[in-house]
């Protein structure tokens, strides 16, 4: 941990917050209004495999000079941002149908649910692009 930057607490952040969005999205394809419409792959996979990207960017940077490892972070940045905006796309008729004509308590519920998700995961996509700026160890 001596050998450790910014960068490294940063890319932690990153990964629990990414995990954090991902979570959120899962619960909200359990709620009951958009459950029928099921888990899309695209999401999922998406900040699923953004997770991965950080993991093995954290186990890998440091140890050895791999270059193939810079690409990373880039890329759970760009998965994220893909996970953010299909999440949009998937949750953007129901909620527009929430707010206009189903506005319940059980639906704004879940309706918030859906936009906390949302947002969790453009936070994640954000502070992944600030952390891939950073070295994860000092030289």
């Amino acid at each position: 941990m001596k050998n450790k930057s910014a960068g490294f607490l940063m890319t932690i952040i990153t990964l629990i917050v990414s995990v954090v969005g991902l979570v959120a999205y899962l619960v909200n394809t359990g709620t009951s209004y958009f459950s029928n419409l099921g888990v899309s792959p695209v999401v999922a996979g998406c900040a699923g495999a953004a997770v991965a990207a950080l993991l093995v960017y954290l186990i890998v940077d440091g140890k050895s000079n791999q270059t193939w490892a810079d690409i990373l972070p880039v890329a759970a940045s760009a998965l994220l941002m893909i996970s953010a905006i299909m999440l949009v796309s998937v949750r953007v008729a129901g909620i527009a149908s929430i707010m206009t004509f189903e506005n319940n308590a059980s639906n704004m519920s879940d309706m918030t649910g859906a936009i906390i998700a949302i947002a969790v995961l453009l936070v994640a996509a954000i502070l992944s692009i600030v952390s891939s700026f950073f070295d994860v160890s000092k030289e």
